[in-house]
């Protein structure tokens, strides 16, 4: 039997190195949605630790600039959590373009995968179609001898 050689294979492999690239590139952004988020969260406590020290009356009392200063760190602090948030966002967006990217990179890979079995399948079968003719052949062609030695 002859050996089955996928005439796409080249291309198939090319397209699993553009898989494993693809899913490289979203396994970072992961990364990096998982890094920007915990950013968030600790500008998002430094905040609230600033409004819980601000909402606290101690009993000391704060002069007006000492004030100031801590509703301008206050402020400071809330536009900070909200600039990550938005560089978080930004981040969660390229992240699901990432994982788009690999699902139909994936997809293309499977579809070649696919084709490489049917192919090889028919293959096989076109191999176990011709052998069986070819043991046919030889049953009547021993018969036809035999038929004619007797």
């Amino acid at each position: 039997m002859k050996k089955f050689v996928f005439p796409l294979q080249a291309i198939l492999t090319l397209r699993e190195l553009k898989q494993e690239q693809a899913l490289e590139t979203y396994a970072k952004s992961v990364q990096d949605c998982a890094a920007k988020r915990a950013e968030m969260l600790t500008a998002a406590r430094r905040a609230d630790s600033l409004e819980q020290l601000l909402g606290q009356d101690g009993g000391t009392p704060y002069s007006a600039s000492m004030r100031a200063a801590y509703l301008r760190a206050l402020d400071a602090s809330r536009e900070e959590v909200s600039r990550r948030e938005k560089i978080l966002a930004d981040a969660e967006k390229a992240k699901d373009k990432n994982l788009a990217e690999y699902l139909d990179r994936k997809k293309k890979r499977e579809i070649l995968e696919n084709l490489r079995e049917k192919k090889t399948r028919e293959h096989l079968a076109e191999a176990y179609r011709r052998e069986e003719i070819e043991i046919e052949d030889l049953v009547i062609s021993r018969r036809g001898t035999a038929r004619i030695a007797s």
